[in-house]
């Protein structure tokens, strides 16, 4: 078996599709469909379920084909850009990493320090919801996701903490409520809101914090992009809740401002996970060292109004 024939099958599970596959490897649709069968003549039974021709998934021991040829070319890359004299002197290649919206805000927080010390690896840097990084990371799809450890499935994964991750209200500052030191959640519940789209973690969050104090999740507007939150809130007409991490990015904008919401003052942890497995890849694990060395939290206290 040669590594290319397993980055045909990777293909086919990402496309679901022969000639999706075939054209993002650059190959014919029966050069393809040659490699499939030989993979199960191979291994003695049928990997592919066909139907009229066109693909239709995999069979079980398909999927445990496909398991096996995720690892073996996340393994095949990792010693390919290993150097063997001293591994983490010049390291190389690309870092693969997946963040969930909220954390796309403290990106350079981690890419920075870790692109200044190891500038000859290339960051490939995506925003991606938590189930998919979950599954991504688990079929060796990125290297390292970034998003909230709680609620994530952690079988197969290791976590590292970052920073616990406190949520604020966002208003004009001409706004009548601008003076405010502190607000309820209930209160906050019963406002004109624009929220993030409620299949994203930090919605489900915010969701499940207004259903403890009895209010009853509503929002005016809804967005799965963040800058969508900040262009509704600026005309005043709607308002929003945003994780301390925002103002990252807010930094001093004057026409801001962040109240606090309490009763209860909940928060939720964000981190680090990366697949469960030794040796690890010198980049992965020079990054979480340096993640772990920056401090995050303590840098994202400094922007706290």
């Amino acid at each position: 078996m040669q590594i290319n024939q397993f980055r045909y099958l990777v293909a086919l599970a990402k496309e679901r599709h022969f000639g999706r596959a075939a054209a993002s490897l650059g190959i014919s649709q029966s050069a393809l469909s040659q490699a499939l069968r030989q993979f199960e003549r191979h291994f003695g039974v049928p990997i592919v379920q066909r139907h009229q021709g066109g693909f239709h998934g995999f069979t079980r021991e398909g999927e445990a084909v496909l398991a096996l040829a995720r690892q073996f070319i996340a393994d095949h890359d990792r010693l390919l850009n290993t150097n063997w004299e001293d591994p983490d002197a010049h390291l190389t290649g690309t870092l693969r990493i997946a963040l969930s919206p909220v954390a796309m805000t403290i990106t350079s927080l981690l890419t920075a320090p870790f692109a200044a010390k190891y500038p000859g690896v290339k960051l490939s840097v995506l925003c991606k919801t938590m189930p998919e990084i979950e599954r991504g990371l688990k079929e060796f799809e990125y290297d390292i996701g970034v998003t909230y450890l709680d609620g994530l499935t952690l079988g197969g994964l290791r976590p590292y903490a970052l920073y616990e991750e406190a949520y604020y209200l966002l208003v004009p500052r001409d706004h009548p409520l601008s003076a405010r030191k502190s607000i309820d959640w209930k209160e906050v519940g019963m406002l004109p809101l624009c929220l993030l789209s409620p299949h994203l973690h930090n919605r489900i969050i915010i969701d499940r914090i207004l259903e403890s104090v009895g209010i009853v999740p509503q929002a005016v507007i809804e967005t799965n992009c963040s800058l969508g939150l900040f262009a509704h809130m600026r005309t005043g007409n709607w308002l929003t809740v945003v994780p301390h991490s925002y103002f990252y990015l807010l930094g001093d904008w004057v026409s801001i401002r962040s109240i606090p919401i309490v009763n209860p003052s909940e928060t939720a942890t964000i981190g680090i996970v990366i697949h469960e497995r030794e040796p690890l890849m010198p980049a992965v694990r020079a990054f979480v060292e340096i993640a772990q060395q920056t401090g995050v939290g303590k840098q994202l206290d400094r922007y706290r109004a």
